[in-house]
């Protein structure tokens, strides 16, 4: 049986803990960190939102760091 390879971590998660990737930050700094706006955020990544309250949302920190950057389309 061949050994199936894991995709390597980027490096600015490397050195964080399982605690620390299920952190939960606001979604303006979700869109700042990956360089969008954060209606832009909402409308292309709305599955990874987390409703905290009425009207707070948040999204995890791996979440935020592994997204692959959304279609200028």
């Amino acid at each position: 049986m061949k050994k199936q390879q894991r995709a390597s971590l980027p490096a600015s998660i490397a050195g964080l803990t399982p605690l620390g990737l299920n952190q939960k930050i606001p979604v303006a700094d979700a869109a700042a960190h990956n360089g969008v706006h954060v209606e832009t955020f909402k409308k292309h990544y709305r599955h990874l939102l987390r409703r905290v309250g009425e009207r707070r949302f948040f999204v995890t920190v791996h979440d935020a760091i592994v997204l692959p950057p959304p279609d200028s389309s």
